[in-house]
């Protein structure tokens, strides 16, 4: 079976929990439903590998693609009404998210625990490269889509370090201006990595601190535990704990 090269996502994809379909990581599964016409009725919930956090749906509705975190494995499942099982793909340490480019020829996958992205041909279920050093533990993943018609090439991954870094040798662990978060930029056309995103501490988060029951104390806050990211038009949406 080989992925439709004509069916293309309008918009830009990221890593999800919940795609017209929900995994639930206690129980393993993942329960696939029916919205059309407002019936939201379940088709099926279905096994797949151990503690599933991520699931990307092909645009032509045809296939999903599951992350199992604890298993290191990406589950493939048809969808049809029995959403019948395809296969299992071994991927890195602890995959979290993952994403489709916009014509589902390309799945990303971010290995937790890996330090690394694997890159897999969708058409032929096989891994095409395994990116490693993409910076410490990769969670989130985003694509852009750029609007062409055959091709993902011009398509550019974002993918979000959870933890906070240090900004510098000299800083000490714990002030609110001591780490900073990271965003890797990843290439499709190469698959390598091109760059990297800092989000930089914020001086004033606006919140004050009493000091001798006075609220005059500035408090400061770094970006940290980065789980996901989402694309909207030029701009890059990363959720974090702010750590003050």
């Amino acid at each position: 079976m080989r992925a439709s090269g004509h069916t293309r996502f309008t918009g830009p994809t990221s890593s999800q929990a919940i795609a017209l379909s929900v995994v639930n990581p206690v129980a393993n599964r993942v329960s696939f439903f029916d919205v059309r016409l407002g019936t939201n009725q379940r088709i099926a919930e279905v096994s797949v590998g151990t503690e599933p956090n991520s699931i990307a749906i092909t645009p032509d509705g045809t296939r999903a693609f599951v992350a199992n975190t604890v298993s290191g494995t990406v589950t493939v499942r048809n969808l049809d009404r029995t959403v019948a099982p395809f296969g299992t793909i071994s991927v890195g340490t602890e995959p979290y998210g993952l994403a489709l480019t916009p014509t589902a020829q390309k799945l990303y996958v971010a290995n937790a625990r890996s330090n690394s992205v694997t890159v897999i041909d969708t058409p032929n279920y096989r891994v095409l490269k395994t990116i490693t050093d993409v910076g410490f533990e990769p969670r989130g993943i985003a694509l852009t889509n750029s609007g062409g018609t055959g091709t993902d090439t011009l398509e550019t991954v974002y993918v979000t370090q959870f933890l906070a870094l240090p900004t510098a040798a000299d800083k000490i662990d714990g002030t609110d201006e001591s780490k900073n978060g990271r965003v890797t930029i990843i290439s499709a056309a190469s698959d390598t990595i091109t760059g990297e995103i800092v989000l930089n501490p914020i001086a004033d988060t606006g919140f004050a601190a009493p000091v001798a029951a006075d609220f005059k104390f500035v408090t400061g806050a770094y970006p940290n535990q980065l789980n996901n990211i989402a694309i909207r038009g030029r701009f890059a949406f990363v959720p974090s704990a702010e750590t003050a």
